[in-house]
């Protein structure tokens, strides 16, 4: 999948708390998905992994929660 800038820049921002808002089908869950696996895995090279233990993820729907 291809991700806007925008999508791009939250997944990638660090140091920080984000809130991701935007409407229903634009891409949330998968960008929160992304951010989380870009935390996790260090062999990937589009953000500098960091400590998975201080990552909380909020979703509010119990099918972008399964997909979380």
């Amino acid at each position: 999948m291809d991700f806007t800038s925008a999508q791009l820049e939250a997944i990638c921002a660090r140091g920080r708390s984000l809130l991701v808002s935007a409407g229903a089908g634009s891409g949330k869950t998968r960008v929160l998905t992304e951010r989380l696996m870009e935390y996790m895995d260090p062999k990937r090279t589009e953000c500098t992994p960091e400590d998975i233990d201080h990552f909380l993820i909020i979703t509010f729907t119990r099918a972008a929660a399964g997909e979380l």
